[in-house]
């Protein structure tokens, strides 16, 4: 039991380590963001998704642990109850990954949703920009001068135009 617990422990540390790499990708993905660098955002993308199936990899070799000890998929509050009934000596271990953790997911959370609000903004930026540039090539429509001629509103470089 000792041992499966050290397991536990040592895939926690491993987690603490996984999140907090997803952290700092998601900080340098918010810098890709505030500096519209478009091209880099891809590769950092695929840095995530990694680390995303390395930390759904870990979380699943958690839950098999919990599932051996306890019988369920515990939470570390159930962890660390069940190593303070049968191994005391690592109940202040687990405690210890329960706060880093407890750290690292809403500073995650929150840089996740600082780039989610970042892109909403560089969409809006972009059509605004597409929008211009559609306006600015669209053809323009012919209007009736005063004559009865058309008249396209082209910019002319007389200062006078006379009426034939």
């Amino acid at each position: 039991m000792i041992s499966k617990l050290q397991n536990l422990i040592q895939i926690l540390d491993k987690e603490i380590a996984a999140y907090t790499e997803l952290k700092n990708l998601f900080s340098e993905k918010r810098e890709i963001l505030k500096k519209a660098k478009s091209d880099d955002l891809g590769v950092l993308d695929n840095k995530i998704l990694a680390q995303n199936n390395i930390i759904t990899k870990l979380n699943k070799k958690r839950q098999n642990l919990a599932l051996e000890l306890t019988g369920k998929d515990a939470n570390m509050s159930e962890f660390i109850e069940f190593a303070e009934k049968n191994v005391p000596e690592l109940k202040k271990p687990l405690e210890e990954r329960k706060v880093k953790i407890c750290k690292l997911i809403p500073e995650i959370m929150l840089l996740n949703q600082q780039n989610v609000e970042l892109l909403k903004h560089g969409i809006i930026i972009t059509n605004k920009m597409l929008e211009t540039i559609i306006d600015a090539f669209a053809p323009q429509g012919s209007y009736y001068n005063g004559a009865g001629k058309t008249d396209t509103h082209d910019v002319d470089m007389w200062t006078i135009n006379e009426e034939i």
